[in-house]
């Protein structure tokens, strides 16, 4: 329900905004104008961050709908020593360089066109930053390595399971990007999920989940 809400209000957002900024507009020339947001860096920090907000706000309503629920301890809040958090980073680097490497050897770009795209029209960029640094990784990871790996590592399905389905679904919302780009995606999850199960922090994914999004936007404002 939540990962619905958050499709719906993707696409209710970037409907209205078309029609606000558009004015009237015939059912063909609205679909033609929302096809072409798709890669807008504006309409993507709107939609990412009024998703995010309201998403984790329906997170944490479903958290307390357990009784006796303490948020912190369900989301599994918990500090990490500044040496795991390392060794974490390490690991994330090293799969980062190899995707890249392996993605220059298919004659790919290192920066997909989306990416490219949606940095090139945001503007201000501030906000671009902030929705893919900061306001993705908090919601995606409290749903993803929080909400949902949790209840399916309780499950039949056990913590291998959690890890395994939490990073297909995470890679798969992703449709924006090409098979080879889903597949990295599909990857770095299954690193974010191991480092919740090992360190028992929702604080280490969300922490290499930004710094992967942050490398992936210093890469497209230097591919200018």
């Amino acid at each position: 329900m939540i990962l619905a809400v958050f499709f719906a209000l993707q696409i209710v957002t970037v409907i209205v905004l078309v029609m606000v900024t558009s004015g009237p507009l015939s059912e063909s020339e609205l679909s033609e104008k929302i096809a072409s947001t798709a890669y807008n860096g504006n309409v993507l920090s709107l939609t990412i961050v009024l998703t995010s907000l309201v998403c984790l706000g329906l997170l944490v309503g479903a958290a307390k709908l357990k009784s006796g629920s303490v948020l912190k301890e369900y989301f599994a809040i918990k500090a990490v020593s500044f040496k795991t958090m390392v060794k974490w980073i390490g690991l994330l680097a090293a799969i980062l360089v190899l995707s890249d490497l392996i993605t220059r050897s298919l004659e790919r770009p290192i920066v997909p066109e989306f990416m490219s795209s949606a940095y090139a029209t945001a503007n201000p960029v501030l906000p671009f930053w902030f929705a893919l640094v900061v306001a993705a990784p908090l919601f995606e990871e409290a749903f993803f390595r929080g909400f949902l790996l949790k209840g399916l590592e309780s499950s039949f399905a056990g913590p291998i399971g959690a890890v395994i389905v939490t990073a297909g679904l995470w890679a798969a919302i992703h449709i924006q990007y090409d098979a080879p780009e889903i597949a990295i995606i599909f990857c770095v999850g299954l690193l974010f999920g191991t480092a919740r199960i090992f360190t028992g922090s929702l604080l280490v994914p969300i922490g290499l989940h930004a710094i992967t999004n942050l490398a992936a936007t210093i890469q497209a404002a230097l591919h200018l």
